[in-house]
C-alpha cells in the first residue's frame, strides 16, 4: 500500500523549489531504507547537502529529522551518518 502523507516540513518557511528539492530527499531516504541499491549513496549525499543548504539550522534540521522518524521510523542523522 502506497499511503500518501505530507512531508513533516513547514511548508510556508521555503519557496517552492526548496519544497520540491526537500521533498526529493525525504523521499531518497525512504527509498535508501528500502532498497539501499536502489538509491547511489553519492546522489543521497548530494541531496542531503542541498537539503541543509536550505534548511541552513541545526534545530530545524533536528526538529524535520525528529518528526520525520515519528512518521516513517526513519531517521535522517542515523542514515547519513551510516554512509559516510
Amino acid at each position: 500500500m502506497n499511503e500518501q502523507r505530507p512531508f513533516p516540513i513547514d511548508y510556508e518557511a521555503y519557496d517552492t523549489n526548496e519544497l520540491a528539492d526537500i521533498a526529493e530527499f525525504l523521499a531518497l531516504i525512504e527509498a535508501y531504507h528500502r532498497s539501499k541499491k536502489a538509491v547511489d549513496e553519492r546522489e543521497l549525499k548530494a541531496k542531503h547537502e542541498r537539503f541543509r543548504e536550505i534548511v541552513n539550522s541545526i534545530a530545524e534540521e533536528k526538529q524535520i529529522d525528529k518528526r520525520f522518524e515519528k512518521q516513517t521510523g526513519i531517521s535522517i542523522y542515523r542514515t547519513m551518518k551510516g554512509i559516510e
